[in-house]
C-alpha cells in the first residue's frame, strides 16, 4: 500500500513543492482534469451550501446556467430564495 504523507514528504525534500499545501493544490487540480464529474459534484455541493452564486457554480462546473440549473433539477436540489425585509437589506448593505 502507497503511504501518501511519506509520498507527499518525499516530493517536498526533492524540491519540488514549497509545501504540502502546494502539492495538495496541485493534485486536486490534475484530479478535477482527470475526473470532470467531481468539478461537478464540487459546484453542486457548493451551491447547495450557499458558498458560490448559480453562476459561480455553472461556471465552476463548466456549464452554462441555464444547464446547470438542469444539472440541480435532476439531483432534486433547489435553495429557496428569500425576499428581504427593507431593515435586512439596509444592514446587509451597512456590512458590505
Amino acid at each position: 500500500m502507497i503511504d501518501v504523507e511519506d509520498n507527499i514528504e518525499l516530493l517536498q525534500q526533492s524540491g519540488r513543492f514549497a509545501s504540502e499545501e502546494e502539492f495538495l493544490e496541485e493534485a486536486f487540480r490534475a484530479l478535477l482534469e482527470k475526473r470532470p464529474e467531481l468539478r461537478v459534484d464540487l459546484a453542486v455541493e457548493q451551491y447547495k451550501t450557499g458558498s458560490v452564486s448559480l453562476n459561480r457554480a455553472a461556471e465552476l462546473a463548466g456549464y452554462s446556467p441555464a444547464e446547470f440549473k438542469e444539472i440541480l433539477r435532476d439531483r432534486g436540489v433547489s435553495r429557496d430564495v428569500a425576499i428581504l425585509t427593507d431593515e435586512e437589506r439596509s444592514e446587509r448593505l451597512e456590512n458590505l
